[in-house]
């Protein structure tokens, strides 16, 4: 095996590409769950930067909404800056300044909001690139979307299959077999007991534990209902 990778040292030009030919060398041994990490790697600074939720195309040399992430606002990890009320953000519009500083297509879009998550920003958005035309808005921008993207795939995920099954099957993702995957299975799997199958994606799973929880609960057989008289 030393000898299969041997020839891709000579294109190695950082550390992480030959920690990247380690991974794979272990690879072939057929082991599980082993890592390779550290080495002589240049570790810079990192400047928080607050996000809004949103994909930006650009358009007339300038930033536009092209996609905005609606989330679950009640959710503290679901939080979608531009859809919170009052602020009336629409997609197609344009982000013209942030914080009174203007902004253009020349320009990278996250340098202006570097440490603004948790804390009011004031945005100029305009149906138009004229700034007249715009209107302020002031918003809170979060840390990470990552959490808040996931969600719309999955409710996408989750809408698609109700569409194309008419409603008969039920949709689960679990991230992972671990805390927060076995914490979705039960989330939406049992508050969708009335259909008559399900749906279990699990791709782009994180790994974790033998799922025979899972299996367990989708072999038990309905033993009994039961309502109170009330209804």
């Amino acid at each position: 095996m030393q000898e299969k990778y041997r020839p891709f040292l000579a294109h190695v030009g950082h550390r992480s590409d030959l920690n990247y030919l380690f991974a794979e060398l272990m690879g072939e041994l057929v082991v599980g769950h082993a890592y390779v990490a550290g080495g002589d790697i240049p570790h810079e600074r990192s400047i928080g930067v607050g996000l809004l939720g949103a994909d930006y195309a650009v358009e007339d040399g300038y930033y536009r909404f092209e996609r905005i992430y609606r989330g679950v606002n009640w959710h503290p990890e679901l939080r979608a800056p531009l859809t919170e009320p009052g602020i009336n953000v629409d997609e197609g519009e344009f982000l013209l300044a942030v914080n009174g500083r203007s902004l253009h297509a020349t320009t990278n879009i996250y340098s202006l909001f570097a440490k603004t998550a948790g804390k009011q920003t004031d945005l100029l958005v305009s149906p138009t690139t004229d700034p007249a035309d715009g209107r302020t808005v002031t918003v809170v921008p979060v840390r990470d979307d990552g959490g808040l993207r996931v969600w719309t795939w999955i409710e996408g995920n989750r809408q698609r299959v109700a569409e194309l099954s008419n409603g008969r099957l039920a949709y689960v993702y679990m991230p992972d077999t671990g805390t927060p995957g076995f914490a979705s299975f039960n989330r939406y799997y049992f508050t969708q007991l009335d259909k008559e199958g399900v749906v279990l994606d699990e791709r782009f799973n994180g790994g974790g534990l033998v799922a025979d929880y899972v299996i367990d609960m989708l072999e038990r057989p309905l033993l009994s209902r039961w309502a109170t008289r009330e209804g």
